[in-house]
């Protein structure tokens, strides 16, 4: 028969292991197979500069409130997903913005929270997403602008037409 004192360690150590996995993925989980890149690039786009080009294979991490952007090369038709891990969330803010612009940024498309609480949508494991399909190959600016309070880490992910 077990004790009690026992019975309460594994009661504790049970809750404890459940909220680590009820928490889901965690900054090691986001930026596995990935190398930092610390996106203080100068590379023309649509007559401005981005910070740096990202692909599935590299992570860049800021502060929101503020801005920021990069380039995304993809073939036609591909679908690019933005992936912001909030390290830190003091506060959602107000308004997130993620515009994917076509190569040219002569045609863009725009994600706006409107209010809505993006630590809330985020959820448990912190992962806050947003895709858009593109059309044309080529370079595409995306822009994210936030009032949130945060620490984030940010990935994309490109989801190619089936061939």
């Amino acid at each position: 028969m077990m004790s009690a004192r026992t019975a309460r360690l594994l009661l504790v150590g049970s809750a404890c292991m459940l909220g680590l996995w009820a928490c889901g993925v965690d900054r090691g989980d986001f930026i596995k197979g990935a190398d930092y890149d610390p996106c203080q690039s100068n590379l023309p786009v649509c007559q401005q500069t981005a910070g740096c080009a990202l692909g599935e294979n590299k992570y860049i991490e800021g502060d929101f409130p503020g801005y920021r952007n990069f380039i995304v090369t993809t073939p036609a038709d591909t679908t690019i997903v933005v992936k912001l891990f909030f390290d830190t969330r003091e506060h959602p803010g107000e308004d997130t913005e993620i515009i994917w612009y076509e190569p040219g940024c002569y045609d863009s498309y725009k994600y706006r929270s409107q209010g809505d609480d993006i630590f809330a949508i985020a959820g448990g494991d912190r992962v806050f997403s947003q895709e858009q399909k593109v059309r044309r190959e080529g370079d595409h600016l995306v822009e994210v602008y936030s009032d949130a309070y945060t620490h984030y880490l940010a990935r994309v992910e490109i989801i190619t037409p089936m061939n």
